[in-house]
């Protein structure tokens, strides 16, 4: 799905964790991230806090993920506008443009105030 989806390189990893793993400060976080050598998927302990290297955390319902899988980030808005799928943008708008995923957190459709 990674390299189908064109993730920018970045410096910074996009976090994906399901709802009752994130409620519970206990779970395996999956983590998006892209660089010179091409897209990766890795995992990483979730015990409460995602990491310094996390620009965006979504947070889906476990009914979300097959869809996810299936329609790649061209369904990310509509799953957050139904409530499936819960944002939480880690970095400044700055950051973000500098780790490269401001475009990708504007295709979410979601307004990032500048600090």
């Amino acid at each position: 799905m990674l390299n189908r989806e064109g993730m920018p390189v970045s410096g910074a990893a996009i976090g994906l964790l399901r709802r009752d793993e994130f409620a519970a400060h206990r779970g395996t976080l999956l983590l998006w991230r892209s660089d010179a050598d091409g897209c990766h998927a890795d995992l990483r302990e979730y015990s409460g806090q995602c990491g310094d290297d996390v620009a965006v955390l979504l947070v889906a319902d476990a009914e979300a993920l097959p869809a996810l899988r299936e329609g790649g980030w061209a369904v990310l808005p509509g799953m957050i506008r139904r409530g499936r799928l819960s944002p939480y943008i880690l970095k400044t708008m700055g950051e973000l443009e500098a780790a490269g995923l401001a475009e990708f957190v504007e295709d979410l459709e979601l307004a990032v105030p500048r600090h």
